[in-house]
């Protein structure tokens, strides 16, 4: 089963804004969902970041070559509808077990 996971790889496949729209296509790894009103320390900048208490949902901080809205680059915030992700939740157990037999 592919799940969005921190840690994990995914493609950005949408946006709706026209700073998110140049990351359509780019590959990420997922650092952290991060939800309205919430603190945390990107991990790109090394800044106290907040995702703004007045955000309609919840969104994911995604790090790679992208850029976010106020032009940062290293990384972006992206809805979790617009992120595919590359690769299954069981890949290491599939793989082990695919070289056992």
């Amino acid at each position: 089963m592919f799940q969005l996971n921190p840690g994990s790889l995914a493609m950005i496949i949408g946006a709706r804004t026209p700073a998110g729209r140049r990351n359509i296509g780019k590959s990420v790894e997922l650092f952290s969902l991060c939800h309205p009103g919430e603190r945390f320390l990107n991990p790109v900048n090394g800044v106290m970041t907040e995702l703004p208490p007045s955000a309609q949902r919840p969104l994911w901080l995604v790090t790679g070559d992208v850029w976010s809205v106020d032009n940062q680059h290293g990384f972006a915030f992206v809805r979790p509808e617009y992120l595919m992700p590359l690769t299954p939740e069981e890949a290491p157990e599939t793989l082990d077990a695919l070289m056992l037999d």
